[in-house]
């Protein structure tokens, strides 16, 4: 039995997601591979970084976001593609598309590939496959999120984790207090926010505060839509306040706005960014060229919001999984050493990994070749 993961985007700085897992076994008649999300690029005029592996038997989304689903637009309709029906909802429609249970488990291949709510976006999953002693992809997680849960998954082996923060370790709430002080200032607040992750979270903590003067725009994620999604993908003490917010429009004259999308390229956010006089741009996630352009001007402001794992967060789930092999994606690891200290020996920053139990063996190699792999 041996066991390919090849990094194929992802490894070495936030950028799109791809990870080819090919698994060779008496069992079956050749190699199954399968390639765990399919990224696009996250800058303007930048590529993938990637292309469609061949001979592959399924793909696998974690979640609707353009880093980890914008390379299906070049995907070919043959390849079967799972997907939970929330996300299935925002991917390009010539795919063959089939269906993933936000929590339960679904036989791809003869191989049991098991889901669980990752606290990231509406809809959005971790992968854990059951072969070997399990190989785990976490797509983007949070355990931090008052909305969407985080399911812990079986243990794993192998572990493919998001590290998109790195080793920053700072909560939620202390992000929460800094955005607060923002809600007095004289503009109105422009928040490009992902449509299906932290926008319908940040409306929900607005109105926990007892801040009403908030606006949705039409292309997120609504209340409703969260209340009619399966109900192990929102927490259930939050169905309350989705109720009460539900039918609350979209207003120009709120004094925050959230709307799409994160990256004010498109969407609500897009028109709305060429009023700088009415509105002050306040981004919480990853910042494109102009946006970091415009906060190193002082025409915007960053505020974090936590939607991915901090330090904590990722040693809590590594010593869960009691992963032998554990790399860390969507970030540079400048010094391993300090990474291990932190985290634990399994963090590897190899981008490709190699285990062999015939043999009771784990091999470690660096591609020198991307062709030699796909």
């Amino acid at each position: 039995m041996k066991i390919s993961i090849d990094i194929l985007s992802g490894a070495g700085r936030k950028t799109s997601a791809a990870i080819l897992v090919t698994y060779q076994s008496d069992l079956f008649s050749k190699p199954i591979r399968f390639l765990l999300d399919a990224g696009g690029a996250l800058e303007a005029n930048e590529d993938k970084g990637w292309i469609q592996p061949k001979d592959l038997d399924a793909i696998f989304i974690s979640h609707d976001h353009q880093d980890h689903m914008g390379g299906l637009i070049d995907i070919d309709s043959d390849v079967p593609v799972f997907a939970t029906l929330a996300v299935q909802k925002q991917l390009p429609t010539h795919l063959n598309l089939k269906t993933l249970p936000v929590s339960g488990t679904t036989s791809v291949c003869g191989i049991n590939i098991t889901t669980g709510s990752a606290g990231h976006s509406f809809g959005g999953v971790w992968l854990h496959l059951d072969i070997g002693d399990g190989v785990f992809y976490s797509g983007d997680f949070s355990l931090e999120s008052t909305l969407y849960p985080f399911t812990f998954p079986p243990m794993a082996s192998i572990a493919l984790l998001d590290a998109s923060y790195g080793l920053y370790d700072e909560s939620l709430d202390q992000c929460k207090n800094e955005l607060a002080t923002y809600l007095n200032d004289d503009k109105h607040l422009l928040m490009p926010v992902p449509q299906t992750g932290r926008a319908l979270e940040i409306a929900c903590w607005l109105t926990s505060l007892g801040f009403e003067d908030w606006t949705l725009g039409d292309d997120c994620i609504s209340p409703k839509d969260a209340l009619s999604g399966p109900k192990e993908g929102i927490f259930t003490n939050m169905r309350s306040v989705l109720e009460r917010i539900k039918k609350q429009p979209f207003n120009l004259s709120a004094k925050a706005i959230l709307c799409g999308d994160p990256d004010g390229m498109g969407g609500e956010a897009k028109a709305l960014l060429k009023q700088p006089e009415r509105y002050l741009p306040i981004y919480t996630g990853h910042l494109p060229e102009h946006a970091r352009q415009a906060v190193s001007k002082g025409d915007a402001h960053f505020i974090r919001w936590n939607v991915h794992p901090r330090r904590r967060d990722l040693k809590r789930l590594i010593d869960h999984l009691e992963c032998h092999t554990c790399a860390p994606l969507f970030n540079d690891i400048k010094d391993l050493k300090e990474w291990q200290q932190a985290l634990g020996p399994s963090i590897t920053s190899n981008s490709y990994i190699e285990q062999n139990n015939d043999i009771n063996k784990k091999t470690f190699c660096v591609r020198t070749s991307r062709a030699e792999h796909v």
